[in-house]
């Protein structure tokens, strides 16, 4: 008998999180067939600032942290 192993959904997405950027980027054809590239995806930057925008830009010129 087979055992069902239950996956939290966290779990389930970071696993399908990496899985998507392990794999190389897509690109359409002049056909417009879907086809895999040799080219590696780029993860989005891990630093997120949520900072206001004018805050942000008067800390960069004084360089403070605001």
């Amino acid at each position: 008998m087979e055992e069902n192993k239950k996956v939290s959904l966290q779990v389930e997405v970071a696993r399908c999180y990496e899985r998507f950027w392990d794999k190389n980027q897509l690109s359409i054809d002049s056909k417009g067939k879907v086809f895999r590239t040799t080219i590696p995806r780029e993860r989005p930057s891990q630093e997120v600032d949520f900072r206001n925008g004018n805050t942000k830009e008067k800390g960069e010129k004084s360089g403070k942290v605001y």
